[in-house]
């Protein structure tokens, strides 16, 4: 029995066979993708089973390309309606049916800023923006180290339908210009073959230039991606025919692609200069693998030979690799507010749940649709038998659905957290309850995550004023003066990163009272050294210290991120630092604050979970080295390490006295907590700067 070539993979449409008979090869294909997407998702390992998603890509621009194009060979024309039908036919009802389960399932699970997030990131999903959604949050730098939406691997689904939005039409045009210009169905394959190398080759390079310029964008952006589709695409203008090689070579090229899938997803890890050109090292192994096979459905010697794509079990994998693609990181993201990520039964949970989700929503949402008529005008409609377990689990599915949509709409509607927050007048509030502070507060240290400050809902918002006057990627210098405004206030400076800004909820309330006029340097990137030349900050760092020695400071705080600063040498430091010194100023430098894992964050969402479980290894938190640490003992500057009042001796707790340390995994500390540590952090300040 044949069977058509064309089951889904993220954003494939189904279509008629590319040729006569089932490519159990090209099922193989998605097999391999999305297992080793959901293998990197999950585990992080292998280090590039992210590279699914350009297989994926190639496969979709290959087999989809193959049908407009012989269609137009067939009748000179193509119906662009007939085309957008079956696509939505294909993509819609599954994509929707994981869109609204998981904002449903997010609204009721997750603190109200971070569900209302879910439900904005569906709403883009949906109408296939998903992709421009991650680039704005994705270069947002105060969304970094934030939990990743349970949607934003549609950002893939997006490039694919935002490239077929004009991909038939313009094939269209070029074949049909050329058709009559040229009056053959050969010249106009031709000219159809040159208009897709001139755009693939237009696609590439802009890769190159964005990947070296805006990674970020670059990684989501469809005019960064369109290539890799249009390499399927060319694929099938290219190849009208089986390929005329022997058996022998044709599976030679099929193993060597296949060994180039396998090479992809050891040797690119997220330290590789991705997307381009490195992706080109799977995306012509794909095309190989698909090469190879064409014309393969009349030699059954050719899927005996290539057993690792054409088992049953991973056509089977293939065909249902469209769900499995859906479903699995809603589970992998959301399964933390119920399970300890990374424990044992936590990964067999995700597993599990993705398979079985995966599998009814292939045989209850997919192949329904695709057998049914729906959306097929003309076609008489068609009496479906239906088992009475089909009509049950879809009633119940239903129903499940509706209650949960009702529940999250609640949720989402209520106004706020309904838990209380902790007395920020209390003794034993935040930082009075850390070691550093004493053993007063020995027994409240941990808190409750039932009353913790800031709440879960305003963790990611809670700044406390410290980015009030911050320079952005790419912006010029932005400078503010706080405090006493008295001819003979103490003139400081607080220069620094993103983590320098994070220390002045800690000053802003105490500078008046200490007699401070207190100036601002940070920015995105502007750690206080000599700037490297691709530094976003290189242009305004030399700005910087020509104010800092010329205006007369008797004070000068620093810090930064110590993941921001790990391949810097010592002496980019100091030689600042000591330009800056010599023109009368003492300088502070406060050590790094330690960072936390995403798990660490996830626990604080989990059902049950209890402060003594989020936290982390102090040996783990405290990594990497903090070179500028190092750099300020070195040079014999003056240092002040607060860890004792973010860590025990073991671990660096997330709750310490009713207060949440850091918003996010990059190591940022709530503004709640650095404002509970200001008489600490100042009267540390002073001591080390003599004043």
């Amino acid at each position: 029995m044949t069977r058509s070539a064309t089951m889904n993979t993220p954003g494939e449409a189904a279509v008629r066979p590319v040729r006569s008979g089932f490519r159990a090869d090209i099922q193989g294909l998605r097999a391999f993708a999305v297992v080793v997407v959901v293998l990197d998702h999950l585990f992080r390992w292998p280090s590039g089973g992210f590279i699914g998603v350009d297989v994926f890509f190639v496969i979709s621009g290959y087999l989809i390309t193959s049908h407009i194009l012989r269609e137009l060979e067939r009748t000179e024309r193509l119906s662009l309606s007939g085309f957008y039908r079956r696509r939505i036919r294909r993509i819609a009802p599954a994509a929707t049916v994981v869109i609204l389960v998981t904002v449903a399932v997010s609204a009721l699970i997750l603190p109200r800023s971070r569900a209302v997030s879910v439900a904005i990131d569906g709403i883009w999903a949906f109408f296939f923006g998903a992709n421009w959604r991650s680039m704005s949050v994705g270069t947002d730098y105060f969304q970094l180290g934030q939990l990743p939406s349970p949607l934003q691997h549609y950002w893939s689904l997006s490039v694919e339908e935002q490239f077929y939005f004009v991909w038939p039409l313009l094939t269209m045009i070029v074949f049909l210009v050329a058709l009559r210009r040229w009056g053959g169905a050969t010249s106009a394959r031709r000219a159809v073959v040159a208009t897709y190398a001139v755009l693939v080759v237009a696609s590439f390079v802009w890769a190159v230039v964005e990947t070296a310029q805006n990674p970020t964008v670059a990684y989501f952006s469809t005019f960064s991606r369109a290539w890799e589709l249009g390499v399927g695409a060319l694929l099938a203008a290219v190849l009208t025919r089986s390929l005329t090689i022997p058996f022998g070579w044709r599976i030679t090229l099929a193993w060597a692609g296949l060994a180039g899938l396998v090479a992809s997803v050891f040797l690119i890890d997220s330290a590789s200069v991705f997307p381009a050109p490195t992706v080109a090292l799977p995306v012509l192994a794909t095309v190989a693998v698909i090469a190879a096979g064409v014309g393969s459905s009349a030699e059954p010697r050719y899927d005996r030979a290539l057993w690792p794509l054409t088992n049953r079990i991973s056509t089977y994998v293939g065909a249902i690799s469209y769900s499995v693609y859906l479903w699995h990181f809603p589970v992998i993201v959301l399964l933390v507010s119920f399970v300890p990520q990374g424990s044992r039964r936590y990964f067999a949970l995700a597993l599990a749940l993705t398979a079985v989700l995966s599998v009814l929503s292939y045989h209850f949402v997919e192949e329904p649709v695709r057998r049914s008529n729906w959306l097929l005008p003309g076609s008489p409609p068609r009496r479906q038998r239906r088992s009475r377990l089909q009509v049950a689990a879809t009633a119940v599915g239903i129903t499940a659905l509706v209650v949960a949509m009702g529940l999250g709409a609640v949720r989402l509607a209520m106004p706020g957290d309904a838990r209380t927050t902790a007395d920020a007048s209390a003794s034993c509030f935040g930082a009075a309850a850390a070691p550093g502070a004493g053993n007063a507060c020995e027994e409240n240290r941990a808190g409750g995550l039932a009353d913790v400050a800031p709440s879960l809902d305003d963790l990611a918002e809670d700044t406390a004023g410290g980015y009030s006057c911050w320079r952005p990627e790419g912006g010029e210098l932005k400078t503010c003066t706080f405090g006493s405004e008295a001819a003979d206030a103490l003139k400081v400076a607080l220069v620094g990163d993103s983590h320098a800004a994070a220390l002045l909820p800690a000053l802003l309330g105490e500078a008046e009272g200490l007699g401070w006029s207190l100036d601002t340097y940070t920015g995105y990137g502007c750690q206080w050294r000599d700037q490297p030349e691709v530094s976003d900050c290189d242009r305004v760092a030399d700005e910087v210290q020509d104010r800092l020695v010329s205006g007369g400071y008797d004070l000068i705080i620093t810090t930064a991120a110590r993941w921001a600063t790990e391949d810097a040498p010592p002496e980019s430091f100091s030689s600042r630092w000591e330009a800056a010194e010599a023109a009368g100023a003492a300088v502070v430098v406060v050590a790094a604050a330690p960072t936390v894992p995403e798990s660490v964050l996830a626990c604080l969402t989990r059902v049950g979970a209890t402060p003594e479980e989020c936290a982390t290894p102090r040996t783990d938190a405290l990594q990497p080295d903090d070179v500028e640490l190092v750099a300020a003992r070195d040079a014999g500057a003056d240092v002040v390490d607060m860890t004792d009042f973010y860590c025990t001796d073991e671990v660096c707790p997330a709750v310490i006295g009713g207060v949440i340390v850091a918003r996010d995994a990059a190591g940022h500390i709530t503004g709640t907590y650095m404002k509970s540590m200001a008489p600490f952090l100042i009267e540390r300040i002073r001591a080390a700067a003599g004043i």
